[in-house]
């Protein structure tokens, strides 16, 4: 099982503890920028968010899971 750090997660998005809880627990979704900045800061793949408690579960590495790349307009 793969272990994040809510308060850590919280802290950085700027969002509450409970709303990374309810996020993890699948109650409910993160905005999108919040799930690219996950992805960017904590390695947690776009597409884990589909099935966040499977992601959870599963025992594979995050780079099994093939990762979007986000590219920043300047």
């Amino acid at each position: 099982m793969k272990k994040f750090n809510y308060t850590k997660i919280a802290k950085d998005l700027n969002v509450s503890h409970s709303a990374v809880s309810q996020w993890f627990s699948g109650k409910t979704k993160p905005t999108i920028d919040k799930v690219f900045k996950m992805q960017q800061n904590h390695n947690i793949p776009v597409e884990a968010w589909k099935d966040i408690k499977s992601f959870i579960s599963n025992d594979t590495k995050t780079t099994d899971v093939p990762q979007i790349q986000i590219k920043e307009r300047i």
